[in-house]
């Protein structure tokens, strides 16, 4: 069962790195994760962690704060 919560988490951090023009193996070796695990998280296929969530927004350059404002979540 899909969580709609973590498609919309999901589906943010994948367009927030597509804004930043940074692709997916770029960004998981940026965060230091592997690329398929980033796969896995941009489709809603891996609850995150908080911590893991963290490291993620630091990788986009944006606050969690923000993160979740421009979500709307």
């Amino acid at each position: 069962m899909e969580e709609p919560l973590l498609i919309q988490i999901s589906s943010l951090i994948r367009q927030l790195r597509l804004e930043k023009g940074i692709s997916q193996e770029e960004f998981s070796h940026l965060i230091q994760i592997d690329r398929k695990y980033a796969s896995l998280i941009e489709k809603g296929d891996k609850n995150l962690s908080i911590l893991m969530l963290k490291k993620i927004v630091d990788g986009l350059d944006i606050s969690l704060a923000d993160f979740f404002k421009k979500g709307k979540l």
